[in-house]
């Protein structure tokens, strides 16, 4: 009798697998998870990127390229997916992908290479980093300061939405639609700014450098002052801003 029941179970299973059709059979394996193939690049040229450290949707380590740049996630399921690749000598990088049956591998990515900016020229003034918490809790100073921790919380914002928002700076627009820090009410006064001790403007010929482009996820610490501190000596009086490096 058990044997009877055994063989009758065996037979529908087998019924219901021919009664399956072929496409759908075909659906069930495209859809499990399949092995994928990453490449990355230097954005601009052939060269590959070895080493970068490489992860899946915040959560699944890839591990790191080989010398052809490429890595391979064993499994992976059919859909969107996020990458991230952290690699020496480059820059930050995240993007979307999407895999498929049909999905041509390696994926190809590039990835900008990091180029240190040149060190900015100026005067060098009586400021110092070092300085920083004793101007800032000074009895009677006049300036708006933003700690380490606060330019943590604006969690990588231009400077001037910083400036705009927590310091109720004036910024006003360049020609060339850059954000310069002018005096109050004065849109043609722009305000002296000093990077890590140097007072990068006013200096020879040079404009007031572009609030837009600084991020205050490489910022220490930032010193905004409505009347130009006695340290800056010939630096006008339409203000300062005063920026330190991490």
């Amino acid at each position: 009798m058990k044997l009877r029941h055994a063989l009758s179970f065996a037979l529908v299973a087998v019924g219901f697998a021919l009664a399956t059709p072929v496409h759908e059979v075909y659906a069930q394996d495209a859809a499990a998870p399949r092995p994928v193939k990453l490449r990355f690049r230097k954005a601009g040229d052939t060269t590959a990127i070895k080493g970068a450290v490489i992860s899946i949707d915040h959560t699944i380590e890839a591990g790191t390229t080989d010398s052809l740049g490429i890595v391979t996630v064993p499994f992976l399921e059919d859909g969107g997916h996020i990458v991230e690749a952290v690699a020496k000598g480059y820059q930050a990088f995240f993007d979307n992908f999407t895999v498929g049956p049909n999905t041509p591998m390696p994926l190809e990515f590039e990835i900008l290479a990091y180029v240190e900016a040149p060190k900015p020229k100026g005067v060098t003034t009586a400021l110092t980093q070092d300085g920083f918490d004793a101007r800032r809790t000074a009895k009677g100073q006049k300036g708006k300061f933003f700690t380490l921790a606060q330019l943590k919380a604006a969690d990588g914002r231009p400077l001037t939405s910083l400036l705009k928002v927590e310091g109720k700076a004036n910024l006003v627009a360049g020609p060339n639609a850059e954000s310069f820090l002018a005096a109050a009410g004065k849109p043609s006064c722009h305000a002296a700014v000093v990077r890590d001790g140097l007072m990068v403007y006013p200096f020879e010929n040079a404009a007031p450098p572009d609030l837009d482009k600084i991020f205050t996820d490489y910022l220490a610490g930032v010193e905004l002052y409505a009347t130009t501190p006695a340290e800056l000596k010939d630096a006008g009086d339409c203000g300062a801003l005063v920026i330190w490096s991490r």
